[in-house]
């Protein structure tokens, strides 16, 4: 790999940091879309909110897949995740062998500043480099951001 091993990535969500917290944890569907469901699919999300629990989602014809594994998560500060999706967006079965990735709420007023870092891109293995820079690019991690915001201002809250 290259000098550069990770993408870090900061935003702000325009919730307080418990309302993002639960966003990005226990609201999923509202905003993942990536990487088996594409574009239009519509899909049931979701992460288990504890030390090694998935992070899943299940397609219309009710098929669940993996893509990723709790290691570690404090309410409302941080989630740290094992990143079980490979560059062509398959499943990988092994939590050791898939990059990490942590999420960081920040509070900041009304708002809520998000810090993510993924890293260990050498997991992936040969595509690691490939799969860092795809990452960067918009349809990685900005598309994420953008449907997390988007997300935010849509979101009703009980």
């Amino acid at each position: 790999m290259t000098q550069e091993t990770e993408c870090r990535f900061d935003c702000t969500i325009d919730l307080n940091r418990e309302r993002a917290f639960s966003l990005f944890v226990d609201r999923t569907e509202l905003w993942w879309s990536w990487p088996f469901s594409g574009e239009n699919g519509s899909v049931d999300a979701g992460i288990d909110p504890f030390a090694g629990g998935s992070c899943y989602e299940t397609d219309e014809e009710g098929r669940r897949r993996i893509w990723g594994t709790v290691l570690s998560i404090e309410d409302p500060l941080f989630v740290r995740l094992a990143w079980q999706v490979a560059q062509d967006g398959t499943e990988i079965a092994d939590p050791a062998a898939a990059s990490r990735v942590m999420v960081n709420f920040r509070e900041m007023a009304d708002a809520t500043r998000l810090e993510i870092v993924h890293t260990e891109f050498l997991r992936h293995g040969e595509f690691g480099e490939a799969y860092l820079r795809h990452m960067q690019q918009p349809e990685g991690w900005p598309r994420i951001i953008r449907n997390l915001q988007e997300a935010a201002k849509t979101a009703v809250w009980r």
